[in-house]
């Protein structure tokens, strides 16, 4: 299985690149071949309401990315994550405004993704045999597939009426562990490319959809690089076409 990798991510306008709360994994240098049997990534957009929500949001993504056998539950990557959140925290006192919201816990949403043929993972018995992918998500961060150029499913939002403030969130804090991740499998054939979008993107990008205005050839020809990326994500910006917030993009190309 051949793999085409491009990711991009641009922070919300006003801020820095370093307040990026988004994030996602591998790191991969962009237009990276990838020839493997399978392959993990993920996405995370951490809250900006909680502290030190841009490390949580890495190490969801880094503990999902890692994760290549399916059948480890997902609360069991997620705990994993919440110990290396807990160790990577400042030994130092914290002043008491901040040392509250990490008590509160930090939030943020996640997408795993995972794609494999025939000789790669051996999925659950309910999953495809072979030339097959699974997400899993909790929150407004969307998976889309295209097949033949055409858009042919969104995971885990459908109508861009879903998308809200409130989106479901994992927690630091086991006591705000309620949301429950959603599941999508299915297969896939050479060609084919897999999007994934923090909620920004993702809403546009449904919104376009519904109203039939959202054709791949418009997105493909703005992920040749990151600044052509940056370009469209400031253009939308500038015509109020997208909410200005962090905004990230993985495509993954099965290669033909």
């Amino acid at each position: 299985m051949k793999l085409v990798w491009k990711a991009f991510s641009l922070c919300k306008q006003g801020n820095r690149e370093e307040e990026n709360e988004d994030a996602y994994y591998p790191q991969l240098v962009n237009g990276s071949s990838l020839i493997a049997d399978q392959f993990s990534c993920a996405m995370s957009d951490g809250a900006t309401s909680s502290s030190f929500s841009r490390l949580w949001a890495n190490l969801l993504v880094k503990e999902s990315g890692n994760s290549h056998n399916l059948s480890v539950d997902l609360n069991q990557t997620i705990n994993a994550a919440r110990a290396s959140w807990k160790a990577a925290l400042p030994d130092n006192d914290l002043p008491w405004p901040t040392a509250i919201k990490v008590r509160q816990g930090a939030f943020a949403t996640l997408m795993c993704f995972h794609i494999w043929q025939k000789n790669g993972a051996s999925p659950l018995h309910t999953l495809p045999p072979d030339h097959g992918w699974t997400a899993n998500a909790v929150g407004d961060t969307c998976l889309f597939q295209v097949v033949k150029g055409k858009f042919i499913s969104t995971f885990p939002f459908t109508q861009a009426k879903e998308f809200s403030n409130t989106p479901n969130l994992i927690s630091t804090n086991v006591a705000y562990a309620r949301s429950k991740a959603g599941s999508l499998s299915g297969k896939w054939q050479r060609g084919d490319h897999f999007l994934i979008a923090t909620d920004a993107l993702s809403e546009w990008m449904i919104r376009n959809l519904e109203s039939g205005g959202l054709a791949w050839a418009l997105v493909s020809e703005n992920l040749t690089s990151l600044v052509r990326f940056q370009s469209w994500i400031r253009y939308l910006r500038r015509q109020s076409l997208i909410k200005n917030d962090d905004t990230s993009l993985i495509c993954l190309t099965v290669d033909e």
